[in-house]
């Protein structure tokens, strides 16, 4: 089965209190799994490309990286102590570093990071954006003038983009120069993106919608056994993991 088909309100439940759970854990072996069972439903047992996993994964390796290379070399209180350090000054000090306690503490910091980039990147490329919209409006009592209002948005996005090249490109076209951080084609592309969100107002008003009356939907997501399931196995899987992987 698709973890596609996984209610995305249990889904977001599942993955915020595993997140906070694992603020509350030291354990690098858990961290580590985590990312790995992410990385693996997502290649495996979901329509995610390799290709966008490895985009987001890219820049939270960088900064994966970044926290192990700060807690080798600048952690406190784990160090080794500077008579320690004076009997091995002729040792490089990377190595005096890799010696030190503070590896626990760089591993710690990065597999954590990598644990909350593996879940993150696992709710956003398998969960619908519309489908959880309405997931939020069915099960969480979400506005439907919110949720529609988001919808909106979301979908005005490619447009914006492709406005912002249009504007670009005339401004290229009548010799106006502006640099890539310009502010002018940004607020040209606002000024249509106010436009447009008027014009989908007074459209959706037109229409008839309103908020408080009663209305039917296409689409009602529910939540299902194998929802459930999901949600205690993995908030159960990373409770064990904090007692049994010390």
């Amino acid at each position: 089965m698709k973890i596609e088909k996984w209610n995305p309100c249990v889904k977001a439940f599942t993955i915020l209190v595993s997140v906070i759970l694992l603020s509350f854990s030291y354990v690098v072996r858990l961290n580590v799994l985590v990312f790995g069972i992410s990385l693996f439903l997502l290649l495996f047992f979901s329509d995610a490309k390799p290709k966008s996993i490895l985009a987001i994964l890219t820049p939270a390796m960088a900064a994966a990286f970044g926290l192990f290379m700060m807690g080798l070399y600048y952690a406190r209180g784990n160090s080794i102590t500077n008579v320690e350090m004076e009997s091995l000054s002729a040792v490089p000090y990377a190595v005096r570093a890799a010696m030190s306690q503070n590896l626990e503490t760089a591993l710690q910091l990065s597999t954590r990071l990598l644990a909350y980039a593996g879940m993150g990147i696992f709710f956003a490329l398998s969960t619908d954006g519309e489908f959880f919209i309405y997931s939020l409006m069915h099960q969480c009592r979400l506005s439907p003038k919110f949720a529609y209002g988001i919808l909106a948005a979301f979908h005005l996005m490619p447009n914006m983009v492709r406005e912002f090249k249009n504007v670009r490109i005339a401004f290229r076209v009548r010799g106006v120069h502006a640099g890539f951080l310009s502010l002018r084609p940004m607020f040209t592309m606002l000024v249509n993106s106010v436009r447009w969100s008027e014009s989908v107002s007074m459209a959706m008003e037109s229409k008839g919608f309103c908020p408080e009356a009663p209305r039917t939907c296409y689409s009602v997501p529910g939540i299902h056994w194998y929802d459930w399931l999901g949600c205690v196995l993995v908030l159960g899987g990373i409770v064990s993991g904090m007692i049994f992987l010390r």
